[in-house]
């Protein structure tokens, strides 16, 4: 599964490298990449598994959102805030605003539907081309989570057993114990995902 490296994700690894003094030999040893295909991922020029960016986010100590966050929706301003002629930090995520995760390969895409990652929890909303599926990470700490679906029947798959979530139907499980989720409509499968703690 390959994450599209945007200029985000490059750039991010390269300021929060930088702020632990750390050098691309350093990273490269820490995460078993090499120093070389890091440096192409600092430059936007290679796509990278999503298990090599939690080895990375792993390093780096912060969690895989951390390279998603468009820093425009962390600006304080006054959109859409009711009453206010002041600058002040608006929580509402507008739809063109959202922070996204593209996983080309696998047909993936989250969206962040949080303003920003300093939280107790994360949301996202997913969306799975039909046939396709999205295998889990193993997280960093132990999590719990909950998924509406929103269109089209998701296949939960957790250690327990296979279960299929319809649309308007929700699942809640602990995040250890998720293998995958597979889109087995012929139609696209949406749903909202909230994670806590926040360490997708």
């Amino acid at each position: 599964m390959q994450v599209k490296n945007n200029n985000n994700i490059g750039e991010r690894l390269r300021r929060r490298r930088k702020e632990l003094h750390l050098t691309l030999k350093d990273l490269a040893e820490s995460t078993q990449l090499t120093s070389s295909f890091l440096s192409q991922v600092e430059n936007s020029k290679v796509n990278l598994s999503l298990n090599s960016l939690h080895l990375i986010a792993d390093v780096l100590d912060v969690p895989v959102t951390y390279f998603m966050v468009d820093e425009n929706t962390q600006k304080f301003e006054t959109n859409d805030v009711v009453g206010s002629n002041r600058t002040r930090y608006n929580p509402v995520v507008n739809k063109d605003r959202r922070s996204r995760l593209v996983l080309p390969v696998s047909g993936v895409e989250l969206e962040l539907l949080v303003p920003n990652l300093g939280r107790k929890m994360v949301s996202f909303k997913g969306r799975l081309e039909p046939g396709t599926e999205n295998v889990a990470s193993r997280l960093r700490e132990p999590t719990e989570e909950i998924i509406y679906v929103l269109t089209g029947t998701l296949l939960v798959d957790l250690d327990e057993g296979e279960y299929l979530v319809h649309s308007d139907e929700s699942i809640y499980f602990e995040g250890q114990h998720l293998i995958r989720l597979v889109n087995v409509t012929d139609i696209e499968t949406t749903w909202v995902s909230v994670i806590t703690p926040a360490v997708f």
